[in-house]
């Protein structure tokens, strides 16, 4: 078993998530924050551990270690996938973590990792841990996170929609459309090229064009309206 512990800066999502996944590889840790420590503390679990995850938010990583520039000594590693620190390298976890809920370890271990151009290999950075990982150039990290952004975040605004309009418009309860939602994963996980169905792939326009009408005063027409046009556009 690995001797020297991980230092984990921060108490969020990813922090928790981190501390679960260590628990199961029974790998040694140290936690510290700014709610729970002191910077004294902070100085002393320094000198002990390494590596030292910065598992804070983005805003905050530059100027966490320049307020405490001991950290410098030791191998620093963040987990934004969008953001650049001078000398401080990016591993970040392609998964969506949830707070409250670990996940087990099976599930941990698949999660790939995707790292800095010229970060140090998966083994230095995050010792002990049996997961993949990739490199993409640095000019290209802001369209890595852009894209899970764009297919993990807003699938889920859009899903909260429909979940909402179920129960509060359509008085039918939510979970009606899980098997839905379950059978679309399947699809695209099974051929992504094939799985998109409906009045876009049949180029149905007098469909399309009730649905748009269905959604007057709705925010959520343009945002209909937007994927259309796109979808055309990139054909």
């Amino acid at each position: 078993m690995r001797q020297v512990p991980y230092l984990l800066i921060g108490s969020g999502r990813i922090a928790q998530h981190f501390q679960c996944y260590l628990d199961l590889l029974q790998l040694p840790y140290h936690s510290w924050s700014r709610k729970q420590n002191t910077p004294q503390e902070l100085q002393s679990l320094a000198k002990i551990c390494s590596p030292i995850l910065l598992l804070i938010s983005d805003k905050a990583i530059a100027e966490f270690i320049e307020l405490y520039p001991f950290l410098r000594e030791k191998l620093l590693v963040h987990c934004s996938g969008c953001l650049t620190v001078p000398g401080v390298p990016s591993a970040h976890p392609l998964m969506t973590f949830i707070s409250g809920e670990g996940l087990d370890l099976a599930r941990y271990q698949k999660i790939p990792f995707i790292l800095s151009e010229e970060a140090p290999d998966l083994a230095t950075l995050l010792p002990g841990l049996p997961n993949v990982a990739y490199r993409i150039p640095e000019r290209l990290r802001p369209l890595y996170h852009a894209l899970c952004v764009l297919s993990g975040n807003f699938t889920v605004i859009l899903w909260q929609k429909i979940f909402k309009e179920f129960e509060e418009r359509l008085q039918i309860p939510a979970t009606v459309a899980q098997p839905y939602l379950e059978q679309i994963t399947r699809n695209l996980l099974a051929d992504p090229q094939k799985a998109l169905t409906g009045p876009l792939v049949r180029d149905d326009q007098k469909t399309i064009d009730a649905n748009l009408r269905a959604l007057e005063n709705d925010p959520f027409q343009s945002l209909y309206h937007s994927f259309v046009e796109t979808y055309r556009r990139s054909r």
